[in-house]
């Protein structure tokens, strides 16, 4: 049987990572995994990743991703059926940081954008490489939505809007199903979508 691809998209306090998890409640595999990629760097971070813990079952296998995702999803697909990749949003940002080193948001330029989604284009390239190596996986990704807000007022934020909303496109594109939570209501999107 092939994989089962889905993304559940929205906003801050959405409600889709409730929906991702209740996704995953229903998969039907055994050995269930997640797929962590928030770095604590303060108590607010702290206590946000508190709560998601709390809100798994423990017999859920946590891998940390903090870095590049694309060499671990070999071992993280051998080692579960399932999988809850939550959240996109950090990965990208992670990616990011690792790599802006030496450059600052003054010097942030359109070579570095380029450089940027390259990087990030090849290990999700990568990561689909190994998911199509398996079969029977069901894997669901959850991401925000960024670019329904003003435009950011400086260049780095611009950079991490634009990269979120590239991830986006480019597992929606594989994506059997497209979920977007609003106020706590998901709707399916791609059976809906609309191609000229």
């Amino acid at each position: 049987m092939k994989n089962q691809i889905f993304l559940v998209l929205g906003g801050a306090r959405s409600g889709k990572s409730e929906f991702a998890e209740k996704l995953m409640y229903h998969s039907t595999g055994k050995r269930k995994g997640y797929i962590a990629t928030s770095q604590i760097f303060d108590d607010e971070m702290k206590y946000r990743v508190m709560l998601h813990r709390e809100r798994r079952p423990a017999d859920w296998e946590t891998f940390e991703v903090m870095h590049e995702a694309g060499p671990m999803m070999d071992e993280i697909l051998a080692g579960a059926d399932d999988i809850l990749f939550d959240c996109l949003t950090m990965y990208v940002n992670n990616l990011l940081m690792d790599h802006m080193k030496g450059i600052t948001v003054e010097t942030l330029g359109v070579e570095d954008l380029t450089t940027l989604q390259k990087a990030l284009e090849k290990d999700l390239d990568r990561m689909f490489d190994s998911i199509s190596k398996v079969t029977d996986k069901e894997i669901i990704f959850v991401s925000d939505e960024l670019g329904m807000g003003i435009v950011p007022a400086n260049a780095m934020s611009r950079v991490y809007r634009d990269l979120v909303g590239l991830a986006n496109q480019y597992i929606a594109k594989r994506a059997d199903k497209v979920y977007l939570s609003v106020a706590g209501i998901t709707i399916e999107l791609k059976e809906r979508g609309v191609e000229l």
